[in-house]
């Protein structure tokens, strides 16, 4: 059964006198997922996995706070973690599908990128 609707029933005004702040401007954004319970402690289960060959994969609609969550947790866990090192991949004369892979410790990788470069030159 349909039926029909006022027009002033179809918007919904905030009252302005409850807020805390003159703009919106003024919020600091949410850090957490808000109704997503289960969504959080899959990610904190999957970003608690140390073994190799996991992934962690996020669906949802656009803009709705996917990548923003995701990017908070990774940066909890990177404050408390060591640093990772750096993985550069290298030509590989002998087959040019195959790179080579380099390991080097945290912060080095830029460093040797600058020092190719200015090789090359």
């Amino acid at each position: 059964m349909v039926n029909e609707l006022p027009p002033e029933s179809l918007r919904k005004e905030c009252d302005a006198s409850v807020m805390r702040c003159k703009t919106t401007q003024e919020l600091v954004p949410l850090k957490e997922i808000i109704g997503q319970e289960r969504a959080v402690r899959a990610l904190k289960f999957g970003l608690g996995i140390r073994d190799q060959g996991f992934n962690i994969y996020v669906a949802g609609f656009p803009g709705t706070g996917r990548k923003t969550a995701v990017k908070n947790f990774v940066e909890e866990i990177a404050r408390v973690e060591p640093v990772p090192p750096d993985w550069c991949y290298v030509n590989n004369f002998s087959n040019q599908y195959e790179p080579k892979a380099i390991r080097l410790p945290a912060g080095k990788g830029k460093e040797f990128q600058d020092d190719v470069k200015n090789l090359i030159e």
